[in-house]
């Protein structure tokens, strides 16, 4: 399993950034993700899954 942490790593050590620029990345993803899903809209990420919040 990878947690939020160590991908944030890895973005930061492949980017020349701090741990803690490379978890606010993630985190802004989560956050678009998230924000799309619960106004409606779906979120689609080729190769990982599609996103959005179903009435049901």
């Amino acid at each position: 399993m990878t947690t939020t942490n160590e991908i944030a790593d890895k973005i930061a050590s492949e980017h020349g950034l701090t741990k803690a620029q490379g978890k606010s990345i993630v985190e802004a993803v989560f956050a678009a993700v998230t924000a799309a899903a619960t106004s409606g809209a779906e979120t689609s990420i080729p190769a990982f899954g599609k996103f959005k919040v179903s009435a049901t």
